[in-house]
């Protein structure tokens, strides 16, 4: 598979060149653009604390078990600062009727009240998540503080992800789940020459090879169940769907040469899908910023 996630160069143009193919989703593409292009470039940026790869079992990521369960992905000492600040100024470029939330969330986390680390620990039973204290201990928006939060988990997960690669190497994973941060796929593309389907993490960035006879949420392995929805003269986009789990997957199939492409654009690009597939009463796999449309 050739590359279909870009990096902070020719993102811009890649964006304008799907508003352009995508008129229906140019205002989300839009206010999206700030924020994308920054994300972009904070990944590439050395500026969490190296993380120690040493202790992931090849054999364990064959069974299923992801990276991100097999090596810590954060430090106490990583500066929430640094992520957070640019990409609260991105988002109010975007999107300036939420401001004043993300505002008061920049003040928090300049005294030094946010704890990044806190936001990545799974809550303990009966105990609430990050977001949820924040909310309750610093009169700080919740659904504010998530939307955030989720922005800069993607520049922290990515910069992971290009450590990870470049210190494993190829290593074989046959699950429908994100082999590095254990999330499922916000899209897949098919391609033209042999059919494979690759699955795409909007978490992190990955893209990972995946069989096209089974679902990737909930593993059935029967066609019977399975299909794809598409829009009319829309045959190179479309939407895995399962009667089985009710989830659905965006799909897009590439067709010759195209234009250079990145994977969460074209996730956001395919806004209509998941409109009609929610509309239909299927969920998607995972949970992005741009496709909680209830």
């Amino acid at each position: 598979m050739t590359s279909v996630s870009s990096d902070a160069s020719g993102i811009s143009q890649i964006i304008e060149n799907a508003i352009e193919q995508n008129p229906h989703a140019g205002e989300l593409l839009r206010a999206f653009k700030p924020v994308i292009v920054r994300q972009r470039q904070l990944a590439k940026a050395a500026m969490l604390m190296p993380a120690d790869y040493s202790r992931v079992d090849k054999e364990k990521l064959k069974a299923g078990i992801p990276i991100i369960r097999q090596a810590d992905f954060l430090d106490e000492a990583d500066d929430i600062k640094q992520i957070i600040l640019p990409l609260a100024e991105a988002l109010k470029e975007g999107m300036p009727a939420v401001t004043e939330g993300i505002d008061r969330f920049c003040t928090l986390a300049q005294e030094g009240k946010i704890v990044l680390t806190d936001y990545f620990k799974t809550p303990e039973e009966g105990q609430a998540s990050a977001v949820d204290k924040w909310g309750a201990d610093l009169k700080l928006s919740p659904s504010n503080a998530a939307f955030l939060m989720s922005l800069a988990g993607r520049v922290i997960l990515e910069q992971r992800r290009n450590e990870a690669v470049a210190a494993l190497g190829a290593f074989d994973w046959e699950k429908g789940y994100c082999p590095i941060c254990g999330d499922f796929p916000s899209i897949a593309l098919i391609e033209e020459e042999g059919g494979t389907r690759f699955l795409h993490c909007s978490s992190c960035g990955q893209d990972w090879r995946f069989t096209r006879v089974c679902c990737p949420y909930c593993e059935k392995d029967s066609r019977q169940g399975m299909d794809y929805f598409y829009v009319e003269n829309k045959t190179q986009e479309s939407a895995f769907i399962c009667d089985e789990c009710k989830k659905y997957l965006v799909t897009l199939y590439r067709v010759g040469h195209i234009l250079p492409r990145d994977m969460d654009v074209s996730a956001i690009a395919l806004v209509h899908l998941d409109m009609i597939m929610q509309d239909k009463g299927y969920e998607p796999m995972t949970v992005c910023a741009w496709n909680v449309l209830g």
